[in-house]
């Protein structure tokens, strides 16, 4: 096709070469051009035309080159028609390239499109309103637009441009669009497997057979390029179980002549399981034989595992790098027998050239002052190259959330043992400023302004204030943090807040609670993972407008009080990214008191864990638990607000807020207990056919209990099973622009008489 088409454009460059002189006279090649001129064109300016061509005024006439000029005209493909003519006189030529230009688009629309909008798609299109029509962009955009939609499974898609001449000469383009229905997968099939099921196999492939729970999350739908690694992972899964010949021999994507379906085939060679009878490294023995032997995850007498053996490779690899030789390769080498089906592997050292670092350089960082990257990296210059220091470089600067994106590379430096280690990084957008407003079942509609910077004057500093105002809550809050303080591994932190809050009780009695307060912390890091946090509050609380039926507590406590409050927090931290987690954990110890400074007397204590699981590049696990504990002390009750209850957040879905307490016998009133339990397991997943980011659906099963001791006229609740509660449900989560969103249905487990349900929770711009 390319070559008919450029023969067509020759034929009719051809064909416009038209040069006559006025008189009828030929005009011959080698007479002088003494004007060039442009007419016809309307949107082009002619001083743009005749800079495209090589015919100029003073050259003698050459065919060859006016024929060269038509045909790069003609490519461009901006103009229908174009000749050139002339007139001669004494004095030579005087020649005129006469254009007919491609129409002015006055009207651009794409119609019949439901699965995508018309913003998304013009998004990606090279034609647009007040743009000359060029057939050939017209061609990429129909295959642009094709591709889009068989990407997301539309195989029976039909797209058809309509061009409109208007009487101005401009032109209407219209794009139909017939969608059609998705095209699914109808069966998955194997051949040539004979020790795993279909369904053991199933599991390792990319699409899903068609059924309600595929076709709710489009697993049904192919993906090319999934489709393409499939046989990779068919491999990876048979060699992982000792198959060491397995080979996948073909993979056929067959769609059926109505378009809407597909049959996946897939021919398998299983081979046979082979057994390590031998482990052995050769080689440059860096550090040691020994050290190296380590870090091999295969074992005699154990199956062949290539997932194993990937990672025995990198732990020798980062081993010998350790040790400055930044270029070090290791090598499988495999003897096999096939008589008895076992195999002999060796691995081949090649420790390279021990370098040092010579220069560290940031770039990409234009808002970020350079020692905000610096003091993250785990390599220093002049130092022995280390490819354990790499890589958490390379991690920190990722948790900095600062940068969207973090390259390392390492270019030779000014010596064979001298290397550069450049570091380019895309910044994030660290600002944000917010006005909206917000609701929750408890506090009811709010007025949100929040303004946050994470990245402060470029220095790292993290600045955030925001002002909640509805008719049951004002709250202020600002907080200043410093994540190297005194240019030490020292995050420091300070606050201030005031709110002033009109709670309502289960039971219709309502008080008003007044808060203000501020703060400061300091976090060490003890490790890579581990961190220590100082904490000290101090806040002034009045409790007012009781009403007359109000718990014996309640009314022992109102008035002002003041609490002084130092804590101490050991964590653990493993996670790969701070936000949209999918692997690692979070372990917290938390212990504080209320002592001298404040007229409250208090203990707090409690343990936090949360671990995340990838289940695939959208698809996450997290198992979270807590147990926590406040007593007071000195003949000193823990302040009402601070006891515990649980219910009407992600804590334990299905329970209406102060749902599972302890509450006075006689009124009714929640009191609160000081012990508590939770623990959760919730499973994160994309919706299917919601493009919208940071926007995600949740199945979650909760689990918790609140009881304590007696207190006033409450008596004591002790822990046993049957006083856990349990539920179960769906829910939504999006991280809106005004604010995090949180939609979800709950069906209770279980629960106790005195319970308050709540199987339906909303809440715009609360935390979650």
């Amino acid at each position: 096709m390319r070559l008919i088409q450029y023969g067509l454009v020759l034929l009719c460059a051809f064909f416009s070469l038209n040069v006559w002189a006025a008189s009828g006279e030929a005009i011959n090649t080698g007479d002088r051009i003494i004007s060039l001129n442009v007419e016809g064109n309307r949107y082009i300016e002619s001083a743009a035309i005749l800079m495209d061509v090589d015919t100029k005024v003073g050259d003698r006439l050459n065919q060859r080159t006016m024929s060269r000029d038509i045909q790069r005209l003609y490519v461009s493909g901006v103009y229908q028609d174009l000749k050139f003519t002339g007139v001669r006189n004494n004095t030579g030529i005087k020649l005129t390239l006469h254009v007919k230009e491609q129409p002015f688009i006055s009207h651009y629309e794409i119609i019949g499109n439901d699965a995508v909008t018309s913003k998304d798609l013009k998004h990606r299109l090279k034609l647009k309103d007040g743009m000359i029509f060029t057939p050939s962009l017209m061609r990429k955009d129909i295959n642009t637009l094709r591709r889009g939609y068989l990407k997301k499974g539309f195989y029976q898609v039909n797209i058809q441009p309509e061009k409109t001449m208007l009487s101005d000469g401009s032109m209407k383009l219209m794009v139909h669009i017939i969608e059609g229905d998705k095209t699914r997968v109808r069966q998955i099939r194997f051949m040539g497997n004979h020790d795993f099921t279909d369904d053991a196999l199933i599991s390792e492939v990319s699409a899903r057979s068609s059924n309600l729970l595929t076709w709710l999350i489009n697993k049904d739908i192919i993906n090319q390029k999934k489709f393409k690694n499939d046989a990779q992972h068919l491999s990876q899964f048979y060699q992982d179980h000792g198959y060491l010949d397995m080979k996948v021999e073909s993979s056929q994507l067959l769609l059926t002549p109505d378009k809407k379906s597909f049959y996946l085939n897939f021919s398998i060679h299983e081979g046979a399981i082979y057994t390590i009878n031998k482990l052995d490294v050769t080689g440059d023995l860096i550090p040691s034989k020994e050290k190296l032997m380590d870090k091999i995850k295969l074992a005699v007498g154990q199956h062949y595992s290539l997932s194993d053996l990937r990672t025995s490779i990198q732990n020798m690899t980062i081993l010998v790098g350790d040790e400055g030789y930044a270029f070090a390769n290791v090598t499988p080498l495999f003897k096999r027998n096939l008589t008895d089906h076992t195999v002999a592997i060796t691995f081949d050292v090649e420790k390279g050239r021990k370098v040092y670092i010579e220069r560290i350089e940031i770039e990409g960082n234009e808002k970020t002052d350079d020692i905000v990257a610096r003091r993250e990296m785990r390599l220093d210059e002049s130092e022995r190259f280390s490819a354990t220091g790499m890589r958490l470089s390379k991690e920190k600067l990722g948790r900095l959330q600062l940068f969207k994106d973090v390259r390392i590379s390492m270019p030779k430096g000014s010596a064979p043992d001298r290397v550069n280690v450049k570091v380019n990084v895309t910044e994030n957008k660290t600002g944000s400023f917010i006005v909206g407003f917000g609701y929750s079942q408890i506090q009811k509609m709010l007025f949100r302004v929040k303004t946050s910077q994470k990245n402060l004057l470029g220095k790292g500093y993290g600045l955030s204030a925001t002002a909640d105002v509805g008719s049951r809550t004002q709250n202020f809050n600002v907080s200043l943090s410093d994540p190297y303080f005194l240019d030490r591994d020292i995050q420091a932190s300070v606050n201030v807040n005031k709110t002033q809050t009109k709670l309502t009780q289960i039971q219709r009695t309502t008080y008003t609670q007044n808060n203000v307060g501020g703060g400061f912390g300091l976090t060490f890091a003890l490790s890579e993972h581990v961190s220590n946090s100082i904490n000290y509050q101090y806040s002034n609380t009045n409790i007012s407008n009781l009403p007359v039926n109000s718990t014996l507590i309640l009314q022992s406590q109102a008035g002002h009080q003041t609490t002084s409050e130092l804590g101490d927090t050991l964590y653990f931290d493993s996670r790969d990214r701070a936000t949209e987690t999918h692997s690692g954990a979070v372990y917290s110890l938390h212990v504080s008191g209320a002592t001298v400074g404040g007229n409250n007397r208090f203990v707090e204590e409690s343990i936090s864990t949360k671990k995340y699981f990838s289940m695939s590049n959208d698809v996450v696990l997290r198992a979270s638990s807590a147990v926590s504990l406040i007593q007071g002390y000195a003949r000193k009750n823990v302040p009402i607000y601070r006891r515990y209850s649980l219910g009407g957040g992600n804590i334990l879905h299905g329970f209406d807020y102060y749902g599972v307490s302890m509450r006075d016998p006689i009124t009714g009133a929640v009191v609160g207990g000081n012990k508590k339990l939770s623990a959760n397991l919730d499973l994160f997943f994309p919706l299917p056919y919601v493009q919208t980011s940071g926007i995600r659906g949740v199945l979650f099963v909760d689990v918790g209990t609140v009881w304590g001791s007696a207190i006033s006229n409450v008596p004591a609740v002790t822990f046993n099973a049957n006083s856990l509660r349990a539920s179960t449900g769906l829910g939504i989560e999006w991280a809106s622009p005004v604010g995090p969103v949180t939609l979800s249905f709950a069906k209770v487990l279980k629960k106790q008489p005195q319970d308050i349900l709540r199987s339906f929770n909303f809440g715009l711009g609360t935390t979650f």
